[in-house]
């Protein structure tokens, strides 16, 4: 294996870039000067401050014939560390026995790296079939806002097909589950609580409500997708209360739902609406409010798709098994590049290992990073019809 693509990797998981303590902008200024100090075409996209996304392109070799523009894709922040429990320096970068160690070596800086060691090898090469671009977000592991922000200005719409090179362990993701976070909350009167008639009890009400959503009469659960299987719907937090002797006037709890396809935001609303609806029947000064807080919007690739059988294959050329195709239960920045004015085949995929991400003492082997950079190049260089 080369060693440049290794330091490249090294030096990455060097600097912090964790969400939302780091940023992006420092590990994002040495990719983007790695990048531009090979000639590549970079452009340098403030999300907001020290939230960085980078954009670049390398063009066709001058005997292409018809070029496709093959997408590639991946964010720079990792989720946070706690450095007393870990037992390697988790911004070292350290490498042992065929490994290296550090936040975000699967979870996945080692794919971003990939991505960028390919572009560097196949940039201004005559032979190169097809247009490649790469698509570096941040904020991912947050609220994908910077996926989002380069979906709504258009960054995706020439792409004619797109790898997301998150830690898949060799397997083919073609759909995930999107995300809808929901606030609701109810609004009483406060009292004393000697005197609770004289007041309304929130906490009372949105008992009401989560009696609601645990009956039989809440059917968004009953939702399911042959491969994603049912829409999941969690209270995750509950606040409330504004003293030990005072009828709380308002109270709310946070519900992550995890939706399919066909069923997403608007479809849940709905069977919020339904319960507010119902318990209003039932009282008429029952007040409940929802806010959206989160809304990432599940996706799905045909599992016949050409592109993905074409993954498929060059991941069993390289590692001589089969690949196996697979529905994601979390989300990708795939989820965002799906609502792109054009619609092209998505695929999430890697060898690097999944069941390490976000874990102490995070690390892939190098042999898996090999392996990433070479199903990269394998695309890059594919005649596609």
């Amino acid at each position: 294996m080369l060693t440049e693509p290794i330091t490249y990797l090294q030096r990455c998981l060097q600097i912090p870039s964790t969400n939302p303590l780091d940023g992006e902008e420092n590990v994002a200024t040495y990719v983007y000067e790695l990048l531009t100090s090979h000639g590549i075409q970079t452009d340098w996209i403030e999300v907001s401050p020290k939230r960085i996304c980078l954009v670049a392109t390398v063009e066709a070799g001058a005997a292409a014939v018809h070029p496709k523009t093959i997408g590639f894709s991946g964010h720079l922040d990792t989720v946070s560390v706690k450095i007393s429990e870990w037992t390697k320096d988790p911004f070292g970068g350290v490498i042992e026995d065929g490994r290296i160690y550090g936040r975000g070596a699967s979870d996945m800086k080692s794919g971003v790296m990939a991505m960028v060691s390919m572009m560097i090898e196949l940039n201004q090469r005559d032979d190169l079939p097809n247009r490649l671009k790469l698509l570096i977000t941040s904020d991912e592991e947050n609220g994908m806002t910077g996926a989002r922000h380069l979906t709504a200005r258009g960054d995706a719409d020439d792409l004619d097909a797109l790898l997301i090179t998150e830690p898949t362990s060799g397997f083919l993701g073609y759909s995930q589950k999107g995300v809808v976070g929901v606030e609701v909350s109810c609004v009483g009167k406060s009292a004393h609580s000697s005197s609770p008639k004289l007041g309304k009890n929130a906490i009372d009400d949105l008992y009401r409500v989560i009696r609601e959503i645990k009956s039989d009469r809440f059917t968004m659960t009953d939702q399911s997708h042959p491969d994603l299987g049912p829409v999941v719907a969690s209270i995750t937090s509950i606040t409330g209360g504004e003293g030990p002797n005072v009828i709380p006037s308002k109270a709310s709890f946070y519900m992550d739902i995890r939706t399919i396809p066909g069923f997403g935001r608007e479809q849940v609303l709905q069977a919020l609406e339904e319960i507010n609806q119902r318990l209003r029947q039932q009282d008429d000064t029952f007040s409940m409010e929802v806010t959206v807080i989160k809304d990432i919007p599940s996706c799905e690739t045909d599992r016949d798709d050409p592109f993905l059988q074409i993954i498929a294959d060059t991941m069993e050329s390289i590692r001589q098994q089969p690949t196996t195709r697979v529905a994601i239960p979390g989300g990708t920045d795939g989820a965002m590049f799906s609502q792109a004015a054009r619609s092209f085949p998505i695929a999430v995929a890697s060898f690097h290992d999944f069941r390490l991400a976000h874990q102490i003492d995070e690390s892939i082997p190098l042999s898996e990073y090999a392996e990433t950079i070479e199903l990269c190049t394998r695309l890059a260089l594919h005649s596609y019809a």
